[in-house]
């Protein structure tokens, strides 16, 4: 019987490079982190949601995965929740969380991930379908790396995802996928989780038929529950709870609207002595519109008019803020005033619902308040100033968000770039701390490239996509980096910065690579090396040449690619660049193993292992390793590629790289079965496999089990052979 081991679920190792920011700047190649998994993702409800009893009940029927319930729901198809006359502010992403939560409590599903697709936030750019599975994709503990790049393949490759979180789950139970804030079909049809009794709920302000399945139209609330919601944010100590009269007028001024009503309470917190109907009077005397919906602005105004002039400032200056949300240090620069002063009058604004707050010194607006606080008139800085001069204040305050996210980035670039012996920012205290920050300002950063480029700040449009370049390597956030680079490029065009747009035309070439856009990567590069070339700049050159040579090998061009790395390392060398000289010998190695010239790909590796290895760099070191093991494999030198590939594993495991950790074994195992250690071949499967469940890498787990199990089997075989 002819038992093979299908593929290496680790494979050769490259990273193209990235241009930071010019001459000087040191060029570093990482792997992609271990995958993470989020798969509970779905944020909790809102404290004290009250009503919506029907609406619930309706909505966990839809919902209910149980058999009897399956025959009432299309497969594939979860619930719709949107709202009549695409209102906001009704609470639909309230009952969704709510009815997500009691699915939790009652184990319906193995695992719950949400997006948020933004369509109705002003100044962020709409989640399109592409992105929003990729978010909901490394929530389900995919390798960023085996994510395809195309909608379709993406899809599939959801779909798929979704069946293995099923079948790995002790009961088979099926997954709930929440997608809020959707406006298109074209945005949630490639979310559709296909069979297996999974549920898609989506949130919007359009009646969206996804999948044929009309939706739940959710309606502002009844009287009686909007005067319920009023007495559940007083609380029942307040004498007012008794005012029915005054309440109903109240709740009635709030045209019924959740978001408006938790904001009157607020209002009535805030002022123990107004009486619930006197403040509904005093929100008809400030109402603006006269299309009937008018009185959610009247209670913004009216949340506003209990504020100081300083408090209206920063809530205007807010809505400046091109991000989803911010950190209070992002809100001391966008504002001008100090990190203690401005929390303060954050958490002001947040006591009047103006503002949430979230763990960690964060805080958002929901979009109908970022409307809102865009088109108030700016007070000026000083009480007795008037009113200021909105379109230059607004502006210098984007100006200095944009530079404080640029410095940001920036530190926490040098942190990621940053070798043995170098010293990088204090900003941040190591490395995890640094990516930490990035993760969290993701969204932020991205969307203040966007605004810089549309607003002319062309500092930050062309140097925020460079400093982020590294970053967006190492995560696989390639289409943001395709579109930031791009609008770099762009940007130094316009103002003539050689430099400026030959760095971002290498940056874009190897994210095009990444997504395999081979042949527009290539013609990137080339504009890189003319610019780069026109500028005098030799070490800049020497990258754009290796990057090429990557792409180059992948259209199958290999003697083009060698002569490409051939000039990067040499112009490295001359430049005294040590570690982009291993680089270039690392990415040699690979092209010479493509083309069989197995004795000169080692000797590349080799060299490349030693100079990663004196420079400190444990990871290129391993990585240099694991590519040396694969061809030494390649001419028969199993005992040497076994040490190589434990060189690697040792050197993962000492950096508490779980997934490279996990790579190595991999390798390790097919060369161990090559040489018919079949029991050590096992083993190192069996650590392989728990290093890909534990990062939740569902790809290489599915490939190494299966070579585990033919093992098993292959073993088995000769037991009744042997009987």
């Amino acid at each position: 019987m002819d038992n093979t081991i299908e593929g290496d679920p680790s494979g050769p190792t490259a990273q193209a490079g990235v241009i930071h920011g010019g001459v000087g700047h040191t060029i570093h190649h990482h792997q992609a982190p271990p995958a993470t998994s989020a798969l509970f993702a779905v944020p909790a409800p809102p404290d004290g949601f009250t009503g919506r009893t029907d609406q619930l009940r309706e909505l966990l029927d839809r919902l209910d995965p149980s058999p009897a319930d399956r025959a009432r729901v299309p497969q594939g198809v979860g619930a719709v929740v949107s709202a009549l006359a695409g209102m906001g502010g009704v609470g639909k992403t309230a009952l969704a969380l709510q009815a997500a939560a009691t699915a939790a409590g009652r184990g319906w599903f193995c695992a719950q991930l949400f997006v948020d697709l933004h369509s109705y936030t002003p100044t962020t750019p709409p989640v399109e379908a592409a992105a929003a599975l990729d978010v909901l994709l490394r929530q389900a503990g995919v390798d960023p790396d085996d994510i395809p790049s195309g909608l379709e393949e993406r899809s599939a490759f959801y779909r798929s995802a979704l069946h293995a979180l099923s079948q790995a789950d002790e009961h088979c139970r099926p997954v709930l996928v929440v997608a809020d804030n959707a406006h298109t079909l074209a945005q949630v049809e490639p979310l559709l989780p296909g069979s297996g009794g999974h549920r898609l709920l989506v949130t919007s302000r359009e009646r969206l038929a996804v999948g044929g399945h009309q939706p739940l139209a959710l309606d502002t609330l009844p009287e009686d529950e909007a005067v319920d919601l009023l007495k559940a944010r007083l609380g029942s100590a307040d004498a007012r709870c008794g005012d029915a009269e005054g309440l109903a007028a109240l709740a009635g001024r709030c045209g019924y609207l959740p978001l408006a009503l938790k904001i009157a309470a607020a209002l009535l917190a805030r002022t123990p002595t107004v009486e619930p109907g006197r403040l509904a009077q005093r929100l008809a005397e400030v109402s603006r519109f006269s299309d009937g919906r008018d009185d959610l602005a009247a209670v913004f105004e009216a949340s506003l008019t209990h504020l100081p002039q300083g408090h209206v400032r920063v809530f205007a200056l807010l809505g400046t803020n091109p991000g989803p949300d911010l950190s209070t240090a992002a809100a001391a620069a966008l504002t001008g005033l100090g990190p203690e002063e401005v929390e303060a009058v954050l958490e002001e604004l947040a006591a009047a619902h103006l503002l949430t707050a979230h763990p960690g010194g964060r805080w958002s607006m929901h979009d109908l308040l970022v409307g809102h606080a865009r088109t108030l008139p700016l007070p000026a800085p000083g009480p007795d100033d008037g009113v200021g001069e909105d379109t230059d204040a607004r502006h210098q305050a984007l100006v200095r968000l944009l530079d404080f996210y640029t410095a940001v980035a920036d530190a926490a670039d040098d942190h990621l770039r940053a070798l043995p012996g170098h010293t990088p920012p204090e900003l941040f205290t190591d490395r995890q701390q640094a990516l930490g920050r990035l993760e969290a300002e993701y969204d932020n950063l991205i969307n203040a490239v966007q605004a810089a480029y549309t607003h002319g700040h062309t500092t930050t449009a062309i140097r925020l996509p460079s400093i982020l370049g590294e970053y967006l390597n190492r995560c696989r956030r390639f289409e943001d980096a395709i579109t930031v680079h791009t609008q770099a490029q762009e940007a130094a065009q316009q103002v003539g910065d050689v430099h400026g747009e030959a760095t971002a035309w290498n940056n874009l070439g190897s994210a095009l690579q990444q997504v395999r856009r081979f042949e527009e990567a290539i013609h990137a590069h080339h504009r890189a090396h003319e610019a780069f070339h026109e500028a005098g700049n030799t070490y800049s050159q020497a990258s754009v040449w290796n990057n090429l040579g990557l792409a180059l090998q992948q259209m199958g061009w290999f003697d083009k690619a060698i002569v490409a790395h051939q000039h990067a390392r040499d112009t490295f060398h001359q430049v005294g660049d040590a570690h982009g000289e291993a680089t270039a010998w690392n990415s040699l190695g690979l092209t010479l193993t493509e083309l069989g010239r197995f004795g000169e790909a080692i000797d590349a590796h080799r060299r490349a292992c030693d100079a990663y290895h004196q420079l400190g760099d444990t990871f290129g070191e391993a990585m240099a390793w694991g590519n040396l093991g694969i061809a030494l494999q390649e001419v028969g030198r199993f005992e040497e590629a076994i040490d190589a590939h434990q060189r690697a594993r040792d050197t993962f495991h000492q950096r508490e790289d779980v997934h490279g950790e996990a790579m190595a074994w991999a390798s390790l195992g097919t060369a161990l079965q090559k040489t018919k250690r079949t029991q050590q071949a096992r083993e190192a499967f069996e650590q392989a496999v728990r290093g890909f469940r534990d990062t939740h890498d569902e790809y290489r787990l599915t490939t190494t089990q299966r070579n585990l199990d033919q093992l098993r089997q292959r073993r088995s075989w000769w037991r009744i052979w042997e009987r």
